[in-house]
């Protein structure tokens, strides 16, 4: 059974408030947050990134095709949580309802990494296998330092001052054969492009990850921003899994009871982004899906179901957006709780 030394919530939450059109403090968190993923679940709201080595006046919002926005709608970084401006879209309009995904990096704290062709600002968290980095888009091949130690498995770039959609790339090869040109775009309903532009045709290694010509992640003099993951067993997980198109489901396993899961459709087009957080009836897949990494109030009627369960989530759907068959889903899960913890305490079903 997979066990870990420290307890997930002191590196990952997913808190959720209801707005109120007025300055709100989210609190309790345990830790300072350094990268938020905030998404309402109510109204028309889109999806927010933002992150404290940006700072507060940079958010970029992936459900569409855009550059940074400099609106602040983060007002502030606190010990134990963040602070939301008041009277602000997709965040904080009264009465909607929002949760975040909360990533612990260092406390907003970064350092200067030379390790690669492109120099780069990173803040990074080892032990949760988080890495947040800014670096000056060249426009031609180059390597850039992430700081973790060990390679990551998934790689988030934009070029925050143009109008582009950024790029991931996971770096699972239980179905994939090639990911090294493999991208997937934010702010589309697209499966996988074969583009050795993107990342050089080149596996993230433990000190470096690289970059292709593409404008989409590294724009030539653009400031850029990447997010960069590495898996720790018991605490994350990133991967692929093939859908079956049967209703009992298909059982991811992850070794721990999930918090928070997205998944993407990778081998066929058309299928949008999708997300849940545990103890949230009718998020992600019960009752409410992401258009594009936003909402779209058209979907809001079906009842899928993602399934948390003690050691992995389960699609339990004929649901072609995580279950058709013979179709590969990529997805990205982080821990509630180990199967077993540093406390010794055993994960249950939800």
């Amino acid at each position: 059974m997979a066990f870990i030394s420290f307890q997930p919530h002191d590196h990952f939450d997913c808190p959720t408030w209801t707005g109120s059109d007025n300055t709100t403090t989210i609190s309790g968190m345990g830790f300072k947050p350094d990268e938020l993923w905030i998404t309402g679940y109510e109204g028309g709201d889109h999806p927010v990134l933002n992150n404290s080595s940006e700072g507060t006046g940079q958010s970029w919002s992936p459900s569409g095709n855009n550059a940074n926005n400099t609106t602040v709608k983060v007002a502030s970084y606190t010990s134990d949580g963040f602070t939301l401006t008041g009277n602000i879209g997709d965040t904080n309009d009264a009465s909607n309802l929002y949760v975040g995904a909360c990533w612990k990096a260092n406390g907003g704290t970064t350092a200067s990494n030379t390790t690669g062709s492109i120099n780069s600002t990173v803040q990074v968290n080892t032990t949760a296998g988080v890495s947040i980095g800014q670096f000056t888009g060249t426009g031609a091949n180059g390597t850039i330092g992430h700081g973790l130690g060990v390679a990551p498995k998934m790689v988030i770039t934009k070029s925050t001052a143009t109008s582009d959609r950024g790029l991931s790339l996971n770096m699972g090869k239980t179905f994939v054969a090639d990911p090294e040109t493999d991208l997937i775009q934010f702010c589309a309903t697209n499966g996988v492009s074969d583009d050795a532009t993107g990342w050089n045709d080149t596996a993230p290694t433990s000190t470096v990850f690289s970059v292709g010509s593409s404008a989409l992640g590294n724009a030539s003099s653009q400031a850029c921003i990447f997010y960069a993951f590495a898996e720790i067993q018991g605490f994350s997980k990133l991967g692929y899994y093939s859908g079956t198109g049967n209703v009992r489901g298909t059982k991811v396993y992850c070794g721990f009871k999930p918090k928070w899961v997205i998944i993407k459709g990778w081998s066929s087009a058309g299928e949008h982004w999708l997300s849940k957080a545990s103890g949230l009836t009718g998020y992600g897949l019960g009752g409410q899906r992401t258009r594009s990494m936003g909402w779209d109030a058209s979907y809001r009627a079906t009842n899928s179901t993602i399934q948390f369960e003690s050691n992995g989530f389960r699609c339990a759907t004929t649901e072609a957006s995580v279950n058709q068959e013979d179709t590969i889903y990529w997805y990205m899960a982080f821990a509630e709780m180990p199967m077993v913890g540093s406390n010794g305490t055993i994960a249950l079903a939800t």
